[in-house]
């Protein structure tokens, strides 16, 4: 009975935490550059705190989350010069929050007023150098070529002129750690790859799929509701054995 009530209720925790997840990935499903979250779930004990020795009554469930990393999104042409996809395994460096190097396949890029190159969350585009990529005012037009250069030109006849070139990295993805912020990092920073590319005038969508996330919030809902009519079981059982012993004294 005991394990029975354990089990159920941190089923129950653990099918709310899934389809909090499931729900988030429905809603950054036109994010681009947005990695699919994923709920690997597992059982364990509980370990007394005296000895440290498991608790085989006390069942739980428990998991982490792990993102998809490999699986890329869907590809959409918006022939925008400063739209980019990252090509493989490349991902665009930007500052965080804090000012702290992290890492995106988010590719749609624009200037603000003061020139910095931002993502279309905001965050600064990070150059070569490790520092935030600005634009002087009057530049003319600007385009990034399939290298990362930011290149520049006054007129149409003049030549395109390098002024920055955007960091681009390709990090093992078994390295990377999303964050609260949905961006990603690794233990240290990563170095520039110079043979990561990116294609001008395209993005990638999120990874996530529609109909599998609809699918997968079902089933967590059917899943939810089973460990709920376990409980209540449980809790029939509970009176039952309750009101033999009354009877038996």
């Amino acid at each position: 009975m005991d394990r029975l009530i354990y089990t159920a209720l941190t089923a129950m925790q653990r099918a709310t935490e899934r389809q909090a997840v499931t729900a988030h990935n429905l809603a950054n499903i036109e994010t681009p550059g947005f990695r699919r979250e994923l709920s690997v779930m597992q059982q364990g004990y509980l370990v007394a705190p005296t000895d440290g020795a498991a608790l085989s009554t006390r069942v739980q469930a428990g998991g982490e989350m792990v993102h998809d990393l490999l699986r890329t999104g869907r590809t959409v042409v918006t022939g925008r010069p400063l739209d980019l996809m990252m090509e493989g395994g490349a991902w665009l460096a930007v500052a965080d929050g804090r000012g702290a190097e992290a890492y995106t396949r988010r590719g749609d890029l624009h200037f603000d007023a003061d020139g910095r190159l931002l993502t279309g969350a905001g965050e600064p585009v990070l150059g070569a150098d490790g520092v935030p990529i600005v634009v002087a005012a009057g530049a003319g037009a600007v385009r990034i070529a399939p290298d990362g250069a930011v290149e520049t030109r006054l007129a149409e006849d003049q030549p395109w002129v390098e002024v920055a070139r955007l960091k681009l990295v390709s990090p093992d993805p078994g390295a990377l750690a999303r964050g609260p912020d949905g961006l990603f990092r690794t233990a240290a920073p990563v170095a520039a790859d110079p043979l990561a590319r990116v294609r001008p005038g395209a993005m990638e969508l999120s990874n996530v799929d529609a109909a599998s996330v609809l699918v997968e919030l079902v089933e967590q809902s059917r899943g939810f509701e089973i460990q709920t009519r376990l409980l209540s079981a449980a809790r029939e059982m509970d009176e039952g054995a309750a009101r033999l012993m009354r009877i038996g004294g």
